[in-house]
């Protein structure tokens, strides 16, 4: 055996290992960062936007998120099909689930105001099973 260990197939000889002019490639260099430690130090940087007049701070993906989701609104084709792309990659069709639109928070005395003027227009459903009012509104008294 020689000196160095394995000799053959896949292990040819010390002194024919690499042609002339030829060395071992040396790689990515110590601490070089890779193209996935890239985008997600970019995705992760924080901006300052002002939204309803005040300064808020945002990731670069909520910004292009919230971008791409304005340029949808206003009829942008490419973008409201990169925003269903994105949402089936990051929730799969197949997922037993939904989506939550919960509304704007309202202060409560206007949403009181609200349900009273709807309650106006509405019926109470104590008189539906009321035979006299049921009787009243088939006959038209």
């Amino acid at each position: 055996m020689t000196k160095h260990g394995k000799v053959g197939r896949g292990y040819p000889p010390v002194n024919r290992r690499f042609g002339s002019g030829q060395k071992r490639a040396a790689g990515r260099p110590k601490g070089a960062l890779g193209e996935k430690a890239i985008v997600q130090k970019i995705a992760g940087e924080i901006h300052k936007v002002e939204r309803n007049g005040e300064t808020v701070e945002v990731t670069t993906l909520e910004l292009l998120l919230l971008t791409m989701r304005n340029l949808a609104m206003k009829g942008n084709l490419k973008a409201a099909r990169w925003l269903t792309e994105y949402r089936e990659r990051i929730l799969p069709s197949d997922a037993k689930g939904g989506f939550l639109v919960v509304p704007e928070t309202k202060p409560v005395d206007q949403f009181i105001r609200e349900q009273e003027f709807l309650n106006r227009f509405r019926t109470n459903p104590e008189l539906k099973e009321d035979m006299a009012f049921a009787s009243a509104r088939t006959t038209g008294d």
